[in-house]
This record gives C-alpha cells, sequence and structure tokens, in this order.
C-alpha cells in the first residue's frame, strides 16, 4: 500500500512539473512579441533623373502591418552618408507602405527603411545601381571596421550568441550593433534575431537584425543618452528553437 501511495505521489509531482513548465514557456511566448519583418522593394538599377517607387511590406507573423507608428526611406549616394535625405513614406495596402524618390546623378545608391511599429523597429537596407556604370560595390559599403568589441557570449543550449559593437558606443550616434550566431561548431543562419533594449527599467525598445553573412545578424541603432543598457538578445527559428541570452552595454 505504502508503494502505492509514493507511485501517486511521484506521479503527481512529475505532471505538476510538466504543467509548470508548459505554462513558463507560454508565458514567455505571449512576453515574447512575434518579430515585425520589413521587406524592401526597390529597382536594382534605374537611369539618373529617373522617379523610383520605393516600397516597404511590413508584416508581423502572417499578419499585414497597416498601423505602424512611422515609416521612411533614407536615401544617400556611396560615401555621402552624411547627406542623406529622409522620405516619409505613406500606405498603400496590404502593409505595403510607398514613396517615390528620383535619383539624380549617376552612382551606386543605398536606400534604407526605418519601420517602427508595435514597439519595435527595424531598418533593412539595400544598394542601386544610377546610371550605366559598371558597379564595383555588391551592396556592401566600404567603411573601416575599427575596433569590434565583444559584449556577451553565451550558451544557450547548442547555441553560441555573441553581440558586438565598437569599443566606445556614444549616445545619439548610429551604432553598428552586430550578433554572431554558432550552433555546434557551424553558423546559424536563416534565424529571426532582436534585441530587447532598456535603459533603468524603461519600457524596451525592440530592434530586428538582418542577416548579413552566414550566421552574422547586424542593424544600426541610435541610443537616445548615456547609461548601462540591458539588452536582450532574442534568437527564434523554427518552432523548436528560442535561445536568449542578456547582457550590459555602456553607453557614454
Amino acid at each position: 500500500m505504502k508503494k502505492l501511495l509514493v507511485l501517486i505521489m511521484a506521479s503527481f509531482l512529475i505532471l505538476g512539473g510538466c504543467s509548470q513548465s508548459s505554462q513558463q514557456k507560454a508565458k514567455e511566448s505571449e512576453e515574447t512579441p512575434q518579430v515585425i519583418e520589413a521587406i524592401l522593394q526597390v529597382p536594382e538599377t534605374l537611369e539618373a533623373s529617373e522617379e523610383a517607387s520605393l516600397a516597404v511590406t511590413v508584416k508581423q507573423g502572417n499578419e499585414a502591418v497597416t498601423d505602424a507608428d512611422e515609416v521612411k526611406f533614407e536615401v544617400w549616394k556611396e560615401g555621402k552618408k552624411e547627406e542623406s535625405e529622409m522620405i516619409e513614406a505613406k500606405h498603400d495596402k496590404e502593409g505595403k507602405y510607398m514613396a517615390d524618390y528620383a535619383f539624380a546623378d549617376e552612382g551606386i545608391y543605398f536606400v534604407q527603411a526605418h519601420v517602427t511599429a508595435r514597439s519595435q523597429h527595424t531598418m533593412p537596407k539595400v544598394s542601386i545601381q544610377v546610371g550605366d556604370m559598371k558597379a564595383e560595390n555588391t551592396g556592401h559599403e566600404h567603411v573601416e571596421e575599427g575596433h569590434k568589441e565583444s559584449h556577451s557570449h553565451g550558451h544557450d543550449g547548442e547555441v553560441s550568441i555573441e553581440l558586438k559593437t565598437s569599443d566606445h558606443v556614444h549616445a545619439k550616434e548610429q551604432t553598428d550593433l552586430s550578433v554572431m550566431l554558432d550552433k555546434e561548431g557551424k553558423p546559424l543562419t536563416e534565424a529571426k534575431v532582436k534585441l530587447e533594449i532598456s535603459l533603468d527599467g524603461s519600457t524596451p525598445e525592440w530592434v530586428n537584425l538582418n542577416e548579413s553573412e552566414e550566421g552574422e545578424y547586424t542593424a544600426d541603432h541610435q541610443f537616445s543618452e548615456t547609461g548601462t543598457y540591458i539588452i536582450t538578445i532574442h534568437v527564434e527559428k523554427g518552432d523548436d528553437l528560442h535561445e536568449h541570452t542578456e547582457t550590459k552595454l555602456t553607453v557614454e
């Protein structure tokens, strides 16, 4: 009889543990919003002075985002980022936001969408060849990398997550953020990566990263003020992989 009671109690403990684990996973799923995705649609080539339609389609999961807080296109000629222009986009239909822009001169241009929606921010970027010139640049701006500092290196399960930034990060300046993902010694590709950034317990800002190279996910971000920020890196791939790690970043 005693053995039977022990078996019954053990069964309840196992079931209770499974239930708690399921509830915890469900809670984490509710707290972490689905990633906002922004797909840029612009011509690859066009003639100088030709007006082009710039478009970005915004989705959250399978839902079209028609209520974005702000959508703008930033346009600049290669090597002249400081002279970039901002063009406000308007919603057309089914989550597509559009604007027209005329590229005055020949050369390589970059178009970057700035999308703020549902407490998240993402900034995909593409290049455009204007005129008949042969493009020696394949879409990656040539910039001096400088020194990179690793602010986090965590192993959640079999996934290595590493956040890299410049040695010194300054408020109100564009900062390159890079997350390196590795699984079982190989780059983890085609993942959804987002940063949850908060300062002193404030409402977090969400930044979505785009895969620039295999296993490397990048985004530009501007920190609004100085201080020590808490950055939580969320990594998802399919239904089975959902990892996250937390680090601190001091902004001067």
